[in-house]
């Protein structure tokens, strides 16, 4: 059998290195029905015009909606985040997508950011206080 993989890059966007302090939060209702979770403490790995990488060790839900307090805008990618993410009260809302474990038990967390485009609950803005 062929191996069709010809070792290219198959992300649309270069990742960055973008290590920084960032804080996330868990939007949605959560098991005892109240809105969203507290901000929690992370740190960047990398980041791109689609999304972002970081270490946090709380283990977050896949495919959980989020908001992340993040200081792209002294990434070289700032103006394309701008122009197709989804930034709400200065939040970028992501989707997480990818969750490993580390050996020393942090977890790396994959988020997707939600593009402008896309539809999300209208009260989003409501669960970012």
């Amino acid at each position: 059998m062929a191996d069709n993989n010809t070792g290219k890059e198959k992300r649309e966007f270069f990742r960055y290195s973008h290590e920084k302090p960032v804080q996330y939060k868990v939007l949605g209702l959560s098991d005892k029905g109240t809105a969203g979770s507290d901000f929690i403490d992370a740190v960047s790995k990398n980041l791109s015009a689609s999304g972002v990488l970081f270490t946090s060790s709380y283990l977050p839900k896949i495919s959980s909606i989020i908001a992340i307090d993040l200081d792209y805008r002294t990434s070289r990618v700032c103006q394309e985040i701008e122009d197709r993410a989804m930034i709400v009260d200065n939040k970028m809302v992501g989707k997480i997508v990818r969750i490993e474990e580390n050996d020393d038990g942090a977890y790396d967390v994959g988020v997707a950011f939600v593009k402008k485009s896309e539809k999300l609950p209208k009260d989003i803005k409501a669960l970012l206080k």
